[in-house]
């Protein structure tokens, strides 16, 4: 896939009027998307059924960093992206490529999710780490302890 087989800019979208979205990711019904989200599927995006992804997460398929720094001479880099079902992604969270979360997670408001995060796990921090896990009962978290 090259640079001119993704569409560039913001289409129109059946889930909110200010997030961007590129490529063509696949998206489960009933997941929310919220304003000033971007999400990239120029290189594979999978959201699954009932995620909710707060204000500002960006999903990122590709990166352009090795291009840039070798003056164009190496390729856009691209990897999918998979979330799970019934996953939270918090405010302002940035998902790289390459990553999998998987079903019923909460990623913390913020972080930098940069490697995958395992079934109903709880992770945040820059970068994400899994600091417990999810009741998929209530939603609430178990802190794991601190050594």
């Amino acid at each position: 896939m090259t640079s001119d087989d993704v569409a560039h800019g913001p289409t129109e979208n059946p889930y909110n009027e200010l997030a961007w979205i590129v490529g063509d990711p696949v998206i489960g019904a009933g997941t929310w998307v919220g304003p000033f989200c971007l999400l990239d599927g120029s290189g594979g995006l999978t959201i699954g059924e009932g995620c909710d992804l707060a204000a500002g997460v960006h999903v990122y398929t590709h990166s352009t960093a090795r291009r840039c720094v070798t003056g164009r001479a190496a390729e856009v880099q691209r990897a999918p992206v998979v979330i799970g079902d019934h996953t939270f992604i918090g405010a302002s969270s940035v998902v790289l490529m390459g990553v999998t979360i998987g079903q019923r997670c909460i990623i913390g408001a913020g972080s930098v999710v940069t490697s995958d995060i395992p079934d109903g796990c709880c992770a945040v921090g820059v970068p994400a780490r899994v600091v417990g896990t999810v009741d998929p009962a209530t939603g609430a978290v178990r802190h794991r302890s601190v050594d």
